[in-house]
């Protein structure tokens, strides 16, 4: 590391030391259980010790869980972003101060903004979190971490604040070739002072690997990358590997993260299979009506986060579709959360009403070289429509109708629209697969 990135390092763990080791203390114990099989005895003993800590806390000084005090944990309520949205007051601990706590803030994938609330506790074990995680692909606390992301005012950090914490906020907020462009010099001028360690959304990702495949770009040179980290979106298996070589045949994982917790898990060894954080977060997997689902099934995945005292998150439902099963991940048995579908709103179903991953869509796509953007739409039962970005010459879609209906259904109904363009969300993001229908 170079000396300011050590000096950096040395200074943050000395501060964390004169405030009562609150990061380090954490880091250490998320690594202690990451290392452990999921079945041990341990981590058992200290969920269960957290929970009843917070269960304690917020049926004492939230109004939303008076109620619950004499309840078992699965007697709590599954609450959503709506929830909160509707009735944040009560979910708020009356021995915080909202002026006092750290405000984070998603559009989540509708565009539909979300705000909840954390305490400085919660907040550094977020931190301790991202230094363990990032660390698994070449990061050092003290080096720079690159994030590519829409900046709007909730999310924007002064200049002064990145230097201090060695941080650059690139915008995403535009993926056509010249926005690529942007981002690919922002990130060169950040390596001219040393190494970094990158994180963004998956479809920028996919923005990024479909620019160079126009440009007939192998690599991008003058970028000096430790370890490249995407968030947010399904990570698609051609997206990881071209990434990956365009800088330098670094690592690349997928992390299953977001604004309102933390990091939840991160996928090592296998693609798109994350052991979930269990030192700070216990994950459900339900249906519908609530009830639990066998392991490896389709499901909501909802998350108690242990550590917010602030505004307690029990069984909160992320709006991801995905299940749970156990892996050997390293050595390591671990509950992983697995067949992530994503957002609700972006698991598609085949003619005969089964779910179907984005993951298994995407990679059927691999073959069509020439397609530049592509959003597939369930619009009924059996009805879905595919719009194409593509060259005028453009003349597979007699292929593509073949591979789709061995996908969905030969009795599926399939349209195409051509585009010139696959619009961003507002978030930065962009989809490639929605569902329309009302199931």
């Amino acid at each position: 590391m170079r000396f300011l990135a050590i000096l950096r390092n040395k200074t943050f763990w000395v501060f964390d030391f004169l405030n009562g080791k609150k990061v380090r203390d954490a880091y250490l114990v998320i690594k202690k259980i990451d290392g452990l099989n999921s079945d041990n005895p341990y981590i058992h003993s200290y969920q269960l010790e957290q929970w009843q800590k917070l269960k304690k806390h917020a049926c004492s000084t939230v109004d939303f869980y008076h109620k619950y005090e004499k309840c078992d944990f699965n007697e709590f309520p599954v609450i959503t972003k709506n929830d909160i949205r509707e009735n944040q007051g009560s979910f708020f601990s009356s021995l915080f101060k909202k002026e006092d706590l750290i405000q984070m803030s998603t559009s989540g994938s509708t565009g539909t903004p979300f705000i909840c609330y954390q305490n400085s506790g919660k907040k550094k074990r977020v931190n301790a979190e991202i230094i363990y995680y990032s660390e698994k692909v070449g990061y050092h606390l003290g080096e720079n971490l690159s994030y590519i992301r829409t900046i709007v005012k909730q999310n924007n950090k002064s200049g002064l604040k990145q230097f201090l914490q060695n941080q650059t906020l690139i915008n995403c907020g535009e993926l056509s070739d010249e926005g690529i462009e942007k981002i690919i010099r922002s990130l060169q001028d950040v390596c001219q002072k040393g190494s970094i360690t990158l994180l963004g959304y998956a479809s920028t990702y996919t923005a990024i690997k479909d620019y160079a495949r126009k440009k007939d770009l192998f690599s991008i040179p003058k970028c000096n990358i430790t370890g490249v980290i995407s968030g947010s979106e399904m990570l698609f298996d051609e997206t990881r590997q071209e990434i990956s070589k365009l800088f330098g045949n670094v690592k690349m994982v997928s992390r299953y993260s977001n604004e309102e917790n933390g990091v939840i898990g991160q996928d090592e060894g296998i693609n798109n299979v994350f052991p979930i954080n269990e030192a700070s977060y216990f994950v459900e997997i339900l249906d519908e009506q609530g009830h639990s689902v066998q392991d490896g099934n389709l499901g909501r995945i909802v998350v108690t986060d242990l550590y917010n005292y602030a505004m307690p998150m029990i069984r909160y439902d992320t709006g991801d579709i995905g299940a749970v099963d156990i892996f050997e991940i390293n050595g390591r048995k671990k509950r992983c959360i697995c067949n992530f579908s994503g957002r609700k709103v972006d698991v598609i179903y085949d003619s005969k009403g089964r779910a179907l991953s984005p993951h298994i869509i995407t990679n059927g796509m691999w073959s069509f070289t020439d397609i530049i953007q592509f959003q597939i739409i369930q619009k009924g039962a059996k009805e879905y429509k595919i719009r194409l970005n593509v060259p005028r010459k453009f003349n597979r879609e007699d292929d593509l109708i073949i591979l789709m209906k061995s996908l969905l259904g030969e009795d599926a109904q399939i349209s195409f629209e051509k585009v010139n363009e696959i619009p961003v969300l507002a978030s930065g993001k962009r989809r490639y697969i929605i569902n329309e229908w009302k199931r």
